[in-house]
């Protein structure tokens, strides 16, 4: 049975600035940092989003959350609508930002009672995160380590065992102990129900941890996938060798529609990038005799990198 979306986008539109006309000149540029977005995300899953710097990735990511004013299309979170319950949705969510900043002045402890003040921490659950997390929650901020410093903030999002977890480049800065430990933290927290919404530059953390991704370019989605499903479906990497009675040539390959590259090696080789479906290249392939036939699913990266290339 499908869950529930935690969380439903529909053809979210967000422009920065406008063009201001003055007399005979005109003077500013509207950005788009994201036309028509449209994707959900269902309860107890580990949703990863990604795109490149400038891609609209935060644009999106603060628009759930009401810090941006979106011009046009629909947010909904837990069944409620983000403008209107903006109050009541934020009390179920932790959230990092990608430019985390805390007050230099603070220790991680005077932090954590701080907050403690707007949302109560689950005691036994902060305790555990105290002895997942190295960070010397005694020291004042301004003495920590990017890394540390990102680990209180990690400690601050989850301390109150949130529902939903909207993850902004959580693991920038964390050595990878910490990052795996972190991973583990988040696919139990899943197996619990809690709902992930996770954006990351490290494409192997995302295939790693992820149940489902997107990938958005240039303000607009370009890609809803399961992740096993987008290995298996979209891009593949296909090494034959051909019998040496009869051998296609490098252009012929080329030609075919659903070859996106194709490379001789110097073994004879040839190694193909196929999108889709893989009957084709089969029966393709049924008009030569072959030696030697292996097909692999592709890395996120290489998808990823098809995407933007």
């Amino acid at each position: 049975m499908k869950q529930q979306p935690i969380l439903q986008v529909s053809n979210l539109t967000k422009v920065y600035g406008r063009e201001i006309n003055l007399g005979l000149k005109k003077f500013g540029k509207p950005i788009t940092g994201a036309q028509n977005v449209s994707f959900s995300v269902s309860k107890g899953v580990i949703f990863g989003f990604l795109g490149p710097n400038g891609a609209g990735k935060t644009t999106v990511m603060r628009s759930i959350l009401n810090y941006l004013k979106i011009q046009e299309g629909e947010i909904i979170v837990f069944d409620q609508d983000h403008r209107k319950d903006a109050l009541e949705i934020r009390k179920k969510i932790g959230y990092i930002p990608g430019d985390l900043a805390v007050y230099d002045n603070f220790t991680g402890d005077e932090l954590l009672k701080y907050f403690n003040h707007f949302r109560p921490h689950n005691t036994e659950f902060l305790e555990e995160l105290k002895t997942i997390f190295t960070v010397n929650l005694k020291q004042k901020t301004r003495t920590l380590s990017s890394g540390n410093r990102q680990q209180v903030g990690i400690i601050l999002a989850l301390a109150s065992k949130p529902e939903f977890l909207i993850l902004d480049e959580p693991s920038s800065g964390l050595d990878p102990l910490i990052t795996a430990k972190f991973h583990k933290l988040l696919k139990r927290l899943k197996k619990e129900g809690v709902t992930i919404f996770l954006s990351s530059h490290d494409l192997t953390e995302v295939q790693a941890i992820c149940d489902r991704v997107g990938i958005i370019k240039n303000g607009e989605m370009v890609l809803v996938e399961e992740i096993e499903n987008l290995r298996r479906k979209f891009l593949q990497n296909v090494f034959v060798r051909f019998s040496s009675s009869k051998v296609p040539k490098i252009e012929e390959i080329k030609e075919l529609t659903f070859v996106l590259e194709v490379n001789q090696e110097n073994n004879g080789n040839f190694k193909l990038k196929i999108k889709e479906n893989i009957n084709e290249l089969l029966n393709w392939l049924s008009k030569y005799k072959i030696e030697r036939l292996s097909i692999e699913d592709s890395s996120l990266e290489e998808i990823f990198l098809h995407y933007y290339d």
